[in-house]
């Protein structure tokens, strides 16, 4: 009986000591568990504060940078007043009849030095937005790009690749797509111009007016200091079949209605060469109706 009752004691204290363990092993293990949660949850925070934090720096710095350039280039116009009055009509009330030639999808080895060309000789600078993949299609558009950018032109970012349906998947804008497209679209063209070079002006392919969920797009931008720019005036040679001299500056005159502030709509890809034809009687009428050119930082 005393046997049995001690072997009683000892399974019984064994017992206690077992059901202890399982409680303390469950308490650590909870606590533990609980640390690591908060500790993730310390770090996930602090990753967000930094991302707000850098985009914050990002959009001081380079507004910093940019405005810094408007003060110092005679030609330069700041590009937020123009974005605000092309997509939301908030009107520039300084009396200035001011025009924005602007060039979309080159460098091209064949239509964008035609153009150059006829920027110099009438002494006026444009603004060129730039597809990256072109840079990669023949050695001498990167030197293109760089003859473009010393003779003081403006250069602004037209994503990397231009493909809708990646950028646009069913008509939305896919801001991680896009943002990605315009940083990869950024190095291409820091490897040409230098890494110190920067530029907040961004044109959407297909323009930004045209596409849905540009929200969230719309918040990164300001985040990072970037400036979107759509048009108010064109000359059609994206439209349809390719056009003669004589029909681009037929839709010039369509699309012109004496605007203050004119952003003109061209292209100086590959195929394009009509529109290099006709840019100088486009330049000479807006002389005439005394214009100014300047170009978008």
């Amino acid at each position: 009986m005393k046997i049995r009752k001690r072997i009683n004691g000892i399974i019984l204290f064994a017992g206690t000591i077992v059901v202890s363990s399982i409680f303390i092993t469950a308490y650590y293990r909870h606590n533990i568990v609980k640390k690591e949660i908060v500790q993730a949850a310390v770090v996930e925070g602090n990753i967000k504060q930094e991302a707000i934090d850098n985009s914050a720096q990002s959009n001081v710095s380079l507004t910093e940078s940019i405005n810094e350039e408007l003060k110092l280039d005679k030609n330069a116009y700041d590009a937020g007043p123009i974005q605000d009055f092309i997509s939301k009509n908030i009107k520039i009330n300084d009396g200035k009849k001011i025009v924005f030639l602007t060039f979309d999808d080159g460098p091209s080895t064949t239509v964008t030095p035609k153009v150059l060309e006829v920027l110099k000789k009438n002494d006026i600078k444009a603004t060129f937005f730039i597809v990256g993949k072109e840079l990669e299609k023949d050695p001498r558009a990167k030197q293109i790009l760089l003859d473009t950018y010393k003779q003081g032109n403006s250069i602004g970012n037209h994503t990397y690749t231009h493909i809708y349906n990646n950028l646009y998947p069913g008509g939305k804008v896919d801001a991680d797509k896009f943002m990605a497209e315009l940083d990869k679209n950024n190095d291409a063209i820091r490897e040409v111009l230098g890494q110190d070079f920067r530029s907040r002006i961004v044109r959407f392919p297909g323009g930004h007016m045209s596409w849905k969920g540009v929200d969230e797009t719309d918040k990164r931008f300001y985040d990072r200091g970037y400036k979107y720019i759509d048009w108010n005036g064109l000359v059609g040679d994206a439209e349809g079949k390719p056009k003669s001299k004589e029909q681009l500056l037929e839709r010039y005159r369509q699309t012109f209605k004496n605007q203050q502030k004119l952003v003109l709509l061209m292209h100086d890809t590959y195929g394009k060469e009509n529109t290099a034809e006709v840019l100088p009687e486009i330049i000479a009428d807006l002389k005439n109706k005394g214009y100014e050119f300047k170009t978008l930082k």
